[in-house]
């Protein structure tokens, strides 16, 4: 069984490197002090100075130069703590903390004997607010790095997040932007991708953040492990760095207006309606995916309950279709099967598995012949495999794959005779949807390790697995849920165009996403078995 620790192997002489920490104050986000306390209490590298700008710990002056830090206007302060007494999770992830606390006085180094040494003292500068990059120059041999947030890659924290919330865009990004040297362009490095809460400010920064903050520690893994090579190789280029402001006064009362205006839309579609969903399957030997479902059949459960994540499988000459069965009074999933006919006819549906916790995605895979599933088990901390020992219903627990780890959607995948799951799991604190990570295998049910680059992906318009991998011709694709700007709004089908144990990459092909005309809200699984195709879809049903 694997745990989730990284594999990557540092280089045979790689002392840890040396990262100093330059902010404007010394009371930060909560998010930013533990993202740097993950930095210092890793094997690869160490925090040896905390500079504050004008004074350093000695009291004395600095030659380090910051700006004043930019206030927050009056105005919005008193509307984020109004976010977020409404909507903000009990963790504020914004909330100061003493960044000097990171290293004990004893084991700092002075801000004077850094800028006075020869060649660069330090690996990485890390700048943390209103800092001047530019004065951190030659302070180290990596640049100077911080934290960047939204589409146009601006550095001002309290800004994340904002005008996406405001203007309703699906997904906010966050990234490490690293200032080489003077007239060198910046780089980008851990680009990532969360989903947009639409209706507060304060609940889709800590979304943000929550993730953000394993950046640093990942970023300086990879360093530590690759050498200087990695920042070319990579990291890409950084746009211009944009003008930054606040909206006015006057404008944030439209801005609140117009989000009040979607939660009380959401609010009334909400009473009005049951939002289910549902399961449609069709014969075709080829399959265009679409999104409109024509050609489908459509199953609708009743409305006290709804059914996603089919998975199919042909079994002498007779066709089935497994699935996730949630009682809304149940609060937890179970496993049902359903068989279905050419002639659009399907049975009622049978319960197969059940647990006292929560299933879902009946993952089916077949070796050295024997039917297995695998259901999603997050909620257990588990990976879980089951033996088929009477088709359908009857299935027996073989063995955990992975324990100790909160992994959704575990989709297998065997090449070559080498066996890959992806699943997505989340950072501590932030949804489930965004970082796609890989394990690997020798045999089904062997012992299974974790990527060297976990988390291979961190985007949530295109990591969480969406059904099996499939190939067309010598082409590999995986289906990816589009969880932006609401979970399951359609698929991305991706090619693999890199699968080892160094790297995983993909590019996006094309996307399946219901159109508005369709009367369908969503989709987020599509499978085959043989010339059986089966997805899932979100709908509204009135409940008068």
């Amino acid at each position: 069984m694997a745990s989730l620790a990284s594999v990557a192997a540092p280089r045979a002489s790689a002392r840890k490197l040396r990262v100093g920490v330059f902010a404007d104050a010394s009371m930060q986000p909560r998010w930013v002090v533990e993202a740097l306390a993950k930095v210092a209490s890793s094997d690869f590298a160490e925090i040896v100075a905390i500079c504050i700008p004008n004074t350093d710990n000695r009291g004395q002056t600095s030659v380090i130069t910051g700006r004043k830090p930019k206030s927050v206007p009056g105005f919005w302060s008193w509307y984020s703590r109004v976010d977020r007494g409404i909507f903000g999770a009990a963790a504020d992830w914004s909330a100061p903390c003493d960044i000097e606390t990171l290293v004990p006085r004893s084991r700092r180094v002075a801000c004077e004997d850094l800028s006075a040494a020869e060649g660069a003292p330090l690996d990485v500068a890390f700048a943390v607010g209103d800092i001047d990059d530019a004065s951190l120059d030659g302070l180290a041999r990596h640049g100077t790095w911080r934290y960047c947030f939204g589409e146009g890659q601006g550095t001002r924290e309290a800004l994340a997040g904002v005008r996406e919330v405001i203007d309703g865009v699906p997904a906010t990004g966050s990234a490490l932007r690293i200032r080489v040297g003077p007239g060198m362009p910046d780089r980008i490095a851990q680009e990532s991708w969360a989903r947009t809460l639409p209706i507060s400010v304060a609940k889709s920064r800590d979304n943000l953040f929550a993730k953000s903050s394993e950046f640093v520690a990942r970023a300086l893994r990879e360093l530590h492990a690759m050498g200087p090579a990695w920042i070319d190789g990579r990291t890409r280029p950084a746009k211009s760095l944009p003008s930054e402001s606040f909206p006015g006064a006057a404008g944030l009362v439209g801005d609140i207006s117009r989000m009040g205006a979607r939660l009380a839309q959401r609010a009334a579609s909400k009473i009005a309606n049951v939002e289910q969903w549902s399961l449609a399957f069709r014969f075709t030997q080829i399959e265009p995916w679409n999104a409109s479902l024509d050609g489908f059949v459509r199953m609708q459960p009743p409305k006290d309950r709804f059914w996603a994540d089919p998975f199919p499988i042909q079994r002498g000459g007779r066709n089935y279709i497994f699935f996730e069965e949630l009682p809304f009074a149940a609060g937890k999933a179970h496993i049902s099967v359903v068989e279905v006919g050419r002639d659009g006819r399907a049975s009622e549906p049978v319960r197969v598995l059940e647990r006292d916790y929560h299933l879902s995605y009946p993952f089916l895979v077949e070796d050295g012949g024997e039917l297995y599933m695998v259901p999603e088990t997050a909620h257990n901390n588990t990976v879980e495999i089951y033996r088929c020992v009477e088709f359908p219903g009857k299935w027996r627990r073989e063995r955990v794959l992975l324990d100790g780890i909160p992994a959704a959607d575990a989709t297998l995948h065997r090449i070559d005779g080498h066996w890959w799951m992806f699943a997505n799991v989340a950072a501590n604190g932030a949804e489930m949807h965004d970082e796609l990570h890989l394990f690997s295998a020798e045999r089904l049910l062997g012992d299974w390790k974790p990527h060297r680059a976990n988390p291979v992906k961190s985007d949530v318009r295109s990591s969480r697995p969406a059904g099996r991998l499939f190939t067309q011709g010598t082409r590999l694709y995986r289906p990816a849920q589009i969880c932006a700007p609401l979970y399951g709004s359609g698929v991305s089908i991706n090619r693999v165009t890199r699968l080892c144990h160094e790297e995983f990459a993909e590019e996006e092909e094309r996307r399946v996403v219901p159109a508005a005309v369709s009367g369908l809200l969503g989709l987020h699984t599509l499978n085959r078995a043989g010339d059986l195709s089966v997805v899932d879809f979100f709908a509204r049903r009135s409940r008068f």
